[in-house]
């Protein structure tokens, strides 16, 4: 049987119990009632709805195609290398998704799931870390996540300027639309 005392000491500073006494003269009879404690955290609580209010909405994007291209953005002459990449995998630009991340800010995980388009994801110079999804990548290694082959690679202009990157390219391409 617990005494108050001991209750007192061990539930100090909490409000756990309340101490009911019959008043005979002779003997104190002490009863301890436990109540259920019930914390409402309403300033946690609200504290996270306004979090979730202040984050601005992740745009979702529409994917239509089997491959998505990402890049952090693109140049004219480096959009001219990539269609000679596609060329030589049997695609043009008007067969992929070319994603800017510097326009769209990120992609969500979720959506892209969801609408289970993509089959092909090469990333030039992006790690898919940036899109806080846990995906590790390998340069020039391709990794099946899910059903999606994955691919990172160095940015396009490093790659044109590098024939062993070319190389190292072409050979994963080669491996990934076979």
């Amino acid at each position: 049987m617990m005494t108050s005392i001991l209750a007192s000491y061990l539930f100090s500073n909490e409000t756990l119990y309340r101490e009911v006494r019959d008043e005979t003269p002779t003997d104190a009879i002490v009863e301890t009632i436990v109540e259920p404690k019930v914390v409402v955290q309403q300033a946690i609580l609200a504290s996270i709805a306004s979090k979730e209010a202040a984050q601005p909405s992740v745009p979702h994007l529409i994917f239509k195609h089997k491959v998505l291209i990402l890049t952090e953005s693109i140049s004219e002459s480096e959009k001219s290398f990539l269609a000679k990449i596609l060329t030589a995998v049997g695609l043009s630009l008007n067969q992929i998704d070319l994603i800017e991340l510097s326009k769209v800010q990120t992609i969500d995980y979720q959506s892209f799931i969801i609408q289970n388009k993509t089959t092909k994801f090469v990333s030039f110079g992006v790690g898919l870390g940036k899109l806080d999804w846990n995906i590790l990548l390998n340069l020039y290694q391709i990794k099946n996540v899910i059903g999606v082959d994955f691919l990172l690679s160095d940015e396009l202009r490093i790659v044109e300027a590098d024939i062993n990157l070319k190389k190292a390219l072409w050979a994963s391409l080669k491996q990934m639309f076979s």
